[in-house]
């Protein structure tokens, strides 16, 4: 049954590899707890504990739907998918997802994917090691080539097959935004960036945007007249709601797309004026970012079991190690064939 998972591994060098280092008996007393977006490429993630006979027990983020094709192949693999996140206690290493099992008690060590979840485990203060993938520059890898790949896919496929000079209005230049941004502009959109930092603005990623910021904004009905799309990637909830435009922008024939995880339009937007619900819109597709994005970080995420085995894990709240950060970084683009400079310039160490 293991051969039905239908994503090619040579997408997934880097946990193929895992799956061997994995094989040391002493790692396999670990019981581990997955929420991730389960999608087919998440099962390949789990390919480690599962070829290794790891306990294992699954779940998915609660803002996002659910894909009945992942949870079927991990149910046939023979492996629970708990949506309500009930039966978690006793485990021991928490891969977690915005934070959503920080509570569990029985945990010895966590692993955080998102800076949503980062911001939960910094205020609990924990004493228990909590590895924050986000603080690496490996995530980038995912943010900057990924989910720029994954959003062009996704306004292909369901919004308009053509780019070409549509104009996007931007909220936020940080990872997820510079890849967006560079996925729009390498099909020849127009795009108009806006940020709080005049530091990040003036980042040589984004080169073609136009770049504005947050502070010079007095009106926005000029941004809304010259602009045919509005994308939120601020990674801050209810962010749009809270400025003094939110009845401008809900009122303008905009369109309105979140590319964070968070919901970052707020209370004063419905579901219905923003695409997909307000969840991201590469989530409507089977793969939202292709596993060859995936796959550094995923591995990052998993390595949280060899780190705390091995006692290289300090008490809190603790970045990637950076030899391990650098590594999974240069090995990627060698790997790919793809060139540093431009992510060096874009995500600098």
């Amino acid at each position: 049954m293991k051969d039905a998972i239908l994503i090619p591994t040579d997408e997934a060098p880097f946990l193929m590899k895992q799956v061997e280092e994995y094989r040391r008996p002493a790692l396999r007393g670990y019981s581990i707890a997955n929420n991730t977006p389960l999608t087919v490429s998440a099962i390949v993630k789990m390919m480690p504990f599962i070829k290794n006979g790891f306990k294992l027990r699954t779940t998915t983020p609660s803002f996002l739907g659910r894909d009945p094709e992942a949870i079927r192949l991990i149910q046939q693999l023979g492996y629970e998918f708990d949506q309500d996140k009930k039966g978690f206690e006793g485990t021991d290493i928490i891969l977690d997802c915005c934070a959503e099992l920080s509570g569990i008690g029985s945990a010895k060590a966590f692993a955080e994917l998102t800076k949503t979840g980062v911001d939960v485990y910094k205020r609990k203060e924990s004493s228990r090691p909590v590895l924050s993938v986000d603080d690496s520059r490996v995530k980038a890898l995912e943010t900057f080539y990924g989910t720029g790949d994954g959003f062009v896919r996704a306004f292909k496929e369901f919004v308009s097959p053509e780019l070409r000079g549509t104009r996007f209005l931007v909220f936020g230049f940080g990872k997820v935004g510079k890849g967006v941004v560079r996925g729009l502009l390498n099909n020849a959109a127009v795009c108009t960036v806006v940020d709080v930092s005049e530091k990040t603005l003036r980042f040589p990623a984004g080169q073609g945007a136009k770049k504005v910021l947050y502070s010079d904004i007095g009106s926005i009905s000029d941004l809304l007249k010259d602009h045919d799309v509005l994308i939120t990637c601020t990674g801050k909830n209810h962010f749009l709601s809270a400025t003094p435009w939110a009845d401008a922008i809900t009122g303008s024939r905009i369109r309105l797309i979140n590319m964070g995880a968070e919901d970052e339009f707020g209370p004063r937007f419905t579901p219905e004026r923003v695409e997909n619900g307000k969840v991201p819109l590469n989530f409507k597709l089977k793969r939202p970012t292709l596993l060859k994005y995936l796959d550094p970080v995923f591995y990052a995420h998993n390595s949280v079991v060899a780190l705390y085995h091995d006692g290289k894990l300090a008490p809190g709240l603790q970045p990637l190690p950076k030899d391990l950060d650098a590594r999974l970084i240069k090995e990627w683009h060698s790997n790919w064939g793809v060139d540093m400079a431009e992510f060096d310039s874009a995500c600098p160490a």
